[in-house]
């Protein structure tokens, strides 16, 4: 049983790499994995944590988010945005049409009625798309962006290796070192999958390949039909996060109360900045925020003296101040008079 990509010469001239993890995605990819009853030992650590974490609101999610062998509803991971904000705003604005399919889908899927709660989401209403957007939010904000710099971590290492082999080897060399579940037979692409057995032609519309931390041990793939077909394996994950020894955990108290003060974007960025002086575009990789959204929280710190801003050449470098520095120690910051 197998997903079977078929290639033409135009599909692998579009082949191409995600230039960053998916927030949206993968904070769904998460909620699958917790419903798995052994995820593997790489995991445990992380979901004994994000157990004891789990807020009310994301227990309607549990409906519409099954195991990775389950069937999940499409409009949930929109492949489109690559920031938290841009997809949940996305997943809003679902247009009807696209949702009544995809409820459909879910019935003949799950093989069992949309649950009362569920049923006016097939319709598009707001109220419903508001809870489900709300939930998602919640547990990335609870579970996900806790570790995400160890997440961009993985992805990057597994983004970097993928292009090493296209550029030493080539693409076939790329294609065929993917993931233990994918084999590369030109000119097709064969995903291991135990419940689905589907050829898959692509016509020219070429492949957008994107390492995924949560993803579980085996890769996916998404057909929107307004953007090219996306390949999403696992990373490989040759290191653990451990909350109870790192100091993610240690400081988790903090960035809540920081979180609760500043709001949680700007406490990310304030945060990344903590470590190193950054420019805006290192920003938005760092924190999963939108270049936008970056832009107004730099914009809100500068101006509460937390840090300052100065153009180099065309790039913009922000720099946390003594100040910022103090707010992310705890200490008490001095009033401005």
């Amino acid at each position: 049983m197998a997903f079977r990509i078929h290639f033409t010469s135009d599909d692998l001239l579009r082949v191409s790499l995600a230039q960053e993890p998916n927030p949206l995605s993968e904070t769904i990819f998460s909620l699958r994995l917790l419903r798995l009853r052994d995820p593997g030992t790489v995991f445990a650590p992380w979901r004994r944590w994000s157990h004891s974490r789990f807020p009310r609101s994301v227990h309607l999610l549990r409906t519409l988010v099954p195991s990775p062998h389950g069937f999940c509803p499409d409009f949930l991971t929109p492949t489109g945005a690559t920031d938290l904000d841009a997809g949940l705003e996305e997943l809003l604005h679902t247009p009807k049409s696209f949702l009544r399919k995809d409820m459909e889908a879910y019935v003949r899927m799950s093989g069992t009625p949309l649950p009362l709660w569920v049923a006016p989401l097939a319709d598009g209403a707001p109220r419903a798309l508001e809870a489900v957007s709300g939930a998602v939010r919640d547990w990335h904000q609870a579970a996900v962006a806790p570790m995400w710099h160890h997440l961009y971590a993985r992805f990057e290492v597994a983004r970097l290796s993928a292009a090493r082999s296209l550029l030493t080897e080539g693409l076939d060399s790329m294609l065929s070192r993917l993931h233990p579940t994918i084999r590369w037979t030109p000119p097709v692409l064969e995903l291991a999958c135990p419940d689905h057995d589907w050829d898959i032609h692509l016509g020219g519309r070429g492949l957008l390949l994107t390492p995924s931390y949560f993803i579980g041990q085996e890769p996916a793939i998404n057909l929107d039909p307004d953007l090219p077909p996306v390949v999403i394996y696992p990373v490989t994950h040759d290191s653990t996060w451990n909350p109870a020894s790192t100091s993610e955990y240690a400081e988790d108290t903090r960035r809540t109360r920081l979180s609760a003060l500043l709001g949680h974007g700007r406490a990310a960025v304030l945060e990344a900045l903590s470590a190193d002086q950054s420019t805006s575009t290192h920003l938005v990789r760092r924190t999963g925020l939108s270049p936008a959204t970056v832009s107004h929280h730099t914009t809100v710190l500068r101006e509460a003296g937390l840090i300052d801003t100065r153009r180099a050449g065309i790039s913009v470098q922000h720099t946390i101040t003594p100040l910022g520095i103090r707010l992310m120690r705890g200490h008490s910051a001095p009033h401005p008079w």
